[in-house]
């Protein structure tokens, strides 16, 4: 058999798995290494000691130098310099059906380079290898040539494996051996530039036999990011298992600490370390689960391996075989930055973008000293070089800064230093304020220097110097308590605020205290200034002033109240400053509570949804709730979704304000004064998935005393309307036509096509080519597309949907659908109620407008070719005669003759055609 593609039988799976070196003698660099693949050694892939022999040029960039096909893969990759692992991933999770690789000089440079390329394979036919980029697939050329415009210029090579269904011998992998380089200036002359005389790495491509005891490690299931508030991949996990059966117990250890990447864990770790198979449990998956660790260093996208051991078995086939390695990209998601820890021990952190920490507090006269205004800082992450802190205040004559500096070093980035900052007397009676302590960094390293905002630090100054005696003092973020910031709280809720002195009291100094409206606040009769208080802000502590937000059960907004201070007794004599206070309200003029959800077609029970509303007020007139379904243009969501309500109006006689213990969102609907609307959901005939409508709630006009004010309003209500259409499925045409000869992988390569060429809008899910395999497979054979076979891309019951640019977004040309599958996963060309694309377009489809398999009479003997060829183009996978490239094979295409209907004929599979494409 010639070594060509039009050799080689349609293929179902393929794997790939690739390792990356920066040179031939085995240095490895995360720059080259792609997702999915394996960064080690070559030696150590194959658990071999001996280092590799010969060294090569690190110049040219070879995107993977180490491929390892299997025959019974699942995924294809195509290189793409634009994403985090160089390469085009197919769904699939095995392996790879195809690998791409390219090389290109890493510089630019003047005149040209050539490369000598020659292969050595052992494989023959079981690995098909062409030129792939630039322009149309090609035979592997005996050189490479460059002109001086680097990387633009890639150049790239394709290997495909097949499954001959045999157990082979084991053999060398084929090589293709990149040569000695020759550059040339602009004349063509030789020159001695820095390309020229440097040996380019070579590739090595090996196959993995499918029929042979072996072990199958699955490619990690995602790339994965450290830990943090925003990450949403945090592991990932790959899959292990045995070929074929073992006769004994066959152990794999699992070596998370196989490089120095993943030192001591540092990146990420993999449990368990250990897997067992046995006789009976060999072909089921077990999975290793792979969980990302975060570093605390700002370092990009980390790739390590996770190391497959060799297998331990009495099963002499199964003992000492070597699995692939599984390469983990996990993503950096350390946040540059700070750390502080306060006086209290409460923790936090600040971003790059810096940020105010609050709940400090310095006194004039300087009796807290530092204890409410010391905080600890580190940083968030490792630094390149050490970051020196210098503090800074605008306190004026409020605070003296004790601590100005700190330094961290790479050493001891993660370890909290203490800053203090204390008051100072500046001898006025200015009030109680805040200040900032901020500082600015400095280092050589530019992420702490430039990038990050400092963050600053609030200082609540509470005034006791002067003639201020006595003091009411909180903490920096909390209202100051006077006229213009006023300690604030919700109904029921408290707040906080200390009385200290100016100096130790020595014995009681007492203040009366008295609240101007105690159905909005309370606070103690007296509070008490000691000479164990006079100088601290605690919880309970004698000094301390509770303020308690009274709940009133009245709709009456926020309402203002003051506490008034006396005159001291005892130790001191002095009239401290009135503390202002506010309530806000906690009830509301409506109580609305929703419930349940409507189903299409329904008419009770289950399948409806109930608004439920309560007045939070006292009402002396009668109030009407307006209810109405929310209305939607035709051709948004949710058009048409909302039935019929129960009733288009609320009434509420007077006295209808709910009971204390109803009230709230959550139980007016256990209220015997609630009103209440139940909602059915609209029917459809199109298959649109759960949606979302709105049913409006209005007050009418009132004379009522509460309830006519404007900010008496209801809130509206979204109700969900679910289903009860199939599901629905997204069709599109190709955008590109495709010979009958779709390569090697047949309808295979027509699913690729259907995923890499959509109309514009088409986002999303995975799509398989309308188009049989053969006309002769089985259905219950793997290999074979079929009509209501096993892979069949059609399902009975689903809805399925034109897509095209017309700007619906679920593709559903306005709700109405081509077809609905019938119970053989089948529909009717000949009767549509709109084309699949303009008519006159033609798609290749294997079968006639019944949808049965097409045989195709004039399908070539080949005589001299020695083979027995399918019809439909032998599987989509030929378009003439290898030993007769006149005497051409045929298929079956589709032809839109008019807008409802399609008619089916035979095609000359050199012709392009475009291809149905399906959702899955």
């Amino acid at each position: 058999m010639k070594h060509d593609k039009r050799n080689l039988f349609p293929i179902f799976i393929f794997l790939i798995f690739l390792v990356s070196f920066q040179n031939c003698s085995g240095q490895v660099s995360a720059g080259d290494t792609f997702l999915f693949g394996l960064s080690e050694q070559f030696d150590k892939l194959f658990g071999k000691e001996a280092a590799t022999a010969a060294s090569c040029t690190s110049d040219i960039t070879i995107t993977t130098k180490t491929i390892y096909l299997e025959e019974d893969g699942d995924v294809t990759a195509t290189f793409n310099a634009s994403n985090d692992s160089g390469l085009n991933l197919s769904a699939g999770q095995w392996g790879y059906i195809s690998f791409e690789t390219c090389i290109y000089p890493n510089t630019p440079f003047s005149g040209s380079i050539d490369i000598p390329v020659s292969l050595t394979s052992n494989y023959g036919s079981r690995i098909y290898s062409v030129k792939s980029y630039p322009g149309a697939e090609s035979a592997l050329p005996t050189k490479l040539s460059f002109t001086g415009s680097g990387v633009s210029e890639r150049q790239c090579f394709k290997f495909t494996a097949s499954h001959d269904s045999l157990r082979n011998a084991v053999v060398n992998p084929l090589i293709v051996a990149l040569g000695t380089m020759t550059q040339k200036d602009g004349n063509g002359k030789e020159t001695s530039g820095t390309y020229s005389g440097k040996d380019v790495c070579d590739i090595s491509v090996s196959l993995d036999d499918a029929d042979a005891p072996g072990v199958r490690v699955s490619n990690i299931s995602r790339v994965m990011e450290e830990p943090s508030p925003s990450a949403s991949a945090t592991d990932g996990n790959f899959q292990v298992k045995l070929r074929t059966a073992p006769t004994a117990n066959v152990t794999i250890p699992i070596n998370d600490i196989y490089d120095s990447v993943n030192a001591n864990n540092r990146e990420g770790s993999a449990n368990p370390k250990t897997l067992t198979f046995t006789p009976t449990n060999f072909s089921t998956p077990q999975l290793v689960i792979v969980t990302s660790i975060d570093d605390l260093e700002i370092d990009g996208v980390k790739v390590y391996t996770v190391e497959v051991g060799k297998t331990t078995s009495s099963d002499l086939e199964y003992n000492g075989i070597k699995p692939r390695n599984v390469v983990v990209y996990n993503r950096d998601q350390s946040v540059p930055g700070y750390a502080y820890m306060r006086f209290d021990s409460s923790t936090g952190s600040t971003g790059t973008s810096g940020g105010t920490v609050t709940q400090f507090a310095t006194d004039e006269n300087n009796r807290f000293g530092s204890k409410y205004s010391n905080f600890q800082l580190k940083l968030r992450t490792k630094p390149t070089n050490n970051v020196t802190l210098a503090f800074s205040s605008n306190c004026g004559n409020k605070c003296n800064i004790l601590t100005p500096t700190l330094t961290f070093t790479p050493t001891n980035w993660n370890d909290y230093q203490s800053f203090q900052v204390e008051g100072k007397s500046d001898s006025a009676n200015s009030g109680n304020v805040d200040y900032t302590i901020s500082f600015v960094a400095s280092s050589l390293d530019s992420t702490y220097n430039t990038t990050v905002t400092e963050p600053t630090f609030a200082v609540r100054s509470c005034d006791n110097d002067g003639t201020h005696l006595l003091q009411p003092c909180n903490f920096s973020g909390s209202p100051l308590g006077t006229a213009s910031g006023r300690l604030s709280a919700v109904e029921g809720a408290t707040t906080k605020i200390w009385m200290i002195s100016q100096t130790n009291p020595g014995s009681d100094a007492t203040i009366a205290l008295t609240s101007t409206d105690t159905t909005e606040g309370t606070v103690p009769a007296t509070v008490t200034v000691n000479s164990s208080n006079y100088n601290f802000m605690e919880n309970n502590g004698a000094n301390q002033i509770l303020l308690t937000h009274v709940d009133d059960n009245e709709v009456d907004n926020a309402i203002n109240w003051d506490v008034t201070t006396s005159l001291s007794t005892g130790s001191i004599s002095y009239n401290p400053i009135d503390i202002y206070a506010v309530t806000t309200d906690n009830e509301a003029y409506f109580y609305v509570s929703k419930s349940g959800s409507t189903k299409e077609g329904s008419s009770s029970g289950a399948d409806t949804a109930t608004i439920d509303v309560c007045l939070g007020a006292q009402n002396t007139e009668e109030i009407k709730i307006s209810v109405a379904c929310a209305i939607y243009a035709a051709g948004t969501a949710a058009y048409g979704e909302c039935g019929t309500l129960s009733t288009d109006t609320l009434t509420f006689p007077p006295s209808s304000r709910v009971n204390d213990e109803d009230a709230g969102d959550a139980n007016c609907k256990n209220s015997s004064k609630r009103q209440t609307v139940t909602i059915l959901g609209d029917e459809d005939t199109f298959s649109d998935g759960p949606q979302e409508f709105v049913v409006n709630l209005t007050k009418n006009a009132n004379i009522d005393g509460v309830y006519s004010s404007g900010a008496a309003t209801l809130p509206n209500q979204t109700i969900t309307n679910r289903d009860n259409e199939p599901l629905g499925k997204r069709i599109y045409v190709s955008v590109v036509n495709t010979p009958g000869e779709m390569t090697a992988q047949g309808v295979f390569a027509a699913d690729q096509t259907c995923n890499n060429n959509r109309p514009s809008g088409v986002t999303g899910g995975s799509f398989k080519a309308l188009i049989v395999s053969n006309s002769a497979g089985s259905p219950s054979e793997v290999n074979n597309r079929i009509p209501n076979g096993i892979n069949w891309v059609l399902t009975a019951g689903y809805h399925y949907y034109r897509c095209n640019t017309s700007g619906y977004a679920n593709c559903s040309d306005e709700y109405s659908s081509l077809f609905v599958a019938d119970g053989s996963a089948g529909f009717d060309p000949t009767n549509l109620p709109r084309e699949f694309s303009t008519v006159g377009d033609q798609y290749w489809t294997g079968m006639t407008n019944t949808l049965v398999p097409a045989t195709q009479v004039s399908t070539p003997v080949c005589t001299g070719d020695g083979l027995t060829y399918l019809h439909n183009c032998h599987g989509f996978t030929y378009q003439n005669c290898p030993s007769n490239p006149t005497s051409y094979l045929y298929g079956q295409s589709w032809t839109m003759t008019s807008a409802n209907s399609i008619t089916s004929q035979e095609a000359v599979c050199t012709g392009s055609k475009k291809l149905i494409c399906v959702e899955q």
